[in-house]
Formats: C-alpha cells, sequence, structure tokens
C-alpha cells in the first residue's frame, strides 16, 4: 500500500459516507483490507476504514439469511445458519488468517474473477444493498458484479441477503488443493427444484450460466494465463459444470 495523506475510521455508515461525498478528495472504502493492501491504485491519498461502522450482525427473516457487509469469512465458516455450500466456500477462500480479517463486503466488492464463494452466493440469488446519500438500494448480485463502479456510485456495500433453502456441489481444477481454482463450478437446486450454475475462471468475474448441458461453455472465450489456455478453460468448465449438475441431478 502507498504512503497515504490521511487515515479515517469512521463509526457510523453516515459518517463514511460524507467523506466519500467531499469532492476533490481521491479516497478509497477498506473493509479487511485483504484486497486494498494489494490492489490500492498510486493515485489514492486517503482510505476510510469501516471497521468500526458495525455492519457485523447476521438475521435470518423466512428462508433468507442476510449478513452483514463487515462480517468475517471466518463467521461463515463457523455459523451454523450459513447454508453448508457457502461455509465450505468460504473456508476455500484463503487460510485462517485470511479468513478473520476478510470480509463479505470486501470480497463482493473486489469482485475477483477466481472466487468460489463469489460463485455460491451467485447460486444462492444473492441481493446486494447498497447505501449511499440517496438512500439504499437492493440488486442481483449478478447485475452488481456486471459494473461494479456503476452499482456503487459513490455508496457503500451495507449486506448482502441469501436464499437459505435448496441443496448445493462444487468441483474445481487447480495446481494444489489449497491453490486458487483454474476453473470452478458451483451448482444449487432451490426448493423448487430449479438448478442454479455459476463458474468461476472463465471470465472477469464469475458468472451465472444456463444450467443445461448443451449450453454448458461461457459465453465469451476464457481469458487464458500460464496456468491454462482459453479451450482448456472450457473444456474443464464444461466437465466441472456436468459433474455438480450430476451431483444434484
Amino acid at each position: 500500500m502507498p504512503i497515504l495523506k490521511t487515515y479515517h475510521r469512521p463509526t457510523s455508515v453516515d459518517e463514511a459516507l460524507s467523506l466519500l461525498a467531499r469532492s476533490g478528495v481521491s479516497s478509497a472504502v477498506i473493509a479487511g483490507g485483504t484486497y486494498a493492501n494489494a490492489h490500492l491504485d498510486e493515485s489514492i491519498d486517503e482510505v476510510i476504514d469501516l471497521q468500526a461502522v458495525g455492519l457485523d450482525e447476521l438475521t435470518v427473516a423466512g428462508n433468507r439469511l442476510s449478513l452483514g457487509a463487515m462480517v468475517r469469512l471466518h463467521t461463515l465458516v463457523d455459523d451454523g445458519r450459513v447454508p453448508p455450500l457457502l461455509r465450505e466456500l468460504a473456508h476455500r477462500e484463503g487460510p485462517n488468517t485470511f479468513r478473520h480479517q476478510a470480509t463479505v463486503g470486501g470480497i463482493v466488492v473486489g469482485a475477483e474473477a477466481e472466487s468460489e464463494l463469489l460463485a455460491g452466493l451467485l447460486v444462492h440469488e444473492t441481493e446486494v444493498t447498497v447505501q449511499s446519500a440517496a438512500g439504499a438500494k437492493s440488486l442481483p448480485l449478478a447485475d452488481f458484479l456486471a459494473d461494479v463502479p456503476a452499482a456503487l456510485q459513490g455508496g457503500l456495500v451495507t449486506a448482502v441477503s441469501v436464499a437459505m433453502t435448496g441443496l448445493g456441489a462444487s468441483a474445481r481444477v487447480a495446481r494444489t488443493p489449497a491453490d486458487r481454482p483454474i476453473v470452478a463450478a458451483v451448482a444449487r437446486l432451490d426448493a423448487a427444484g430449479q438448478p442454479h450454475l455459476a463458474l468461476c475462471g472463465v471470465a472477469t468475474t464469475p458468472i451465472l450460466v444456463t444450467p443445461d448441458p448443451d449450453q454448458l461453455p461461457p459465453p465469451l472465450p476464457p481469458p487464458a494465463d500460464f496456468r491454462g489456455s482459453s479451450d482448456y478453460r472450457r473444456q474443464m468448465a464444461v466437465t466441472l459444470s456436468r459433474r455438480v449438475l450430476g451431483e444434484l441431478s
């Protein structure tokens, strides 16, 4: 992280929004800091640390679980109210020290392409709540990930809401069991018997795809890197998708 001019630690969401609303100030929001510490742009000279604003509660209403944006990943792993698939995928996000620091909001805003937890949130029909000076709005996670800056528009992610019901499955390919996935598929069969399927490692963020065996390849050629070509990633996406859908059938 570059040397900063100013560090802010607001004690409320309203105070954080007021800091964000200042004109002529280049600032960034940090939650657990796991993403910002590695990716903070050199043009940023102020940070707004959300550790003291609260937003760390889990609440259940009907068949939905609301997670405050500052809920740590280790809480997802340890809390029995969290759907088993999301508990498993939160555990895969990183080692114990990372999970005790990283937050749900940070994972959502970070929008990392290889996040299996984000793929799990997609299939659990997650809604993202964004608070701004104009008020609060909720939108599907898939829409939020499609354009994170536009979805935020000077606001903050304050919570996410996930469906609690259904059965889940996941599969992945990686260089080692502890490594980030090259490609992963995550599926959920909801209470009505409708399958939901998401892939990571095939686009700039995890994406929802049609859970149809004849339409499984991602709509665009997956990005290639030293771990796998575009063709390899496409083939793995098809194979892993069929595997997880088969587990739920």
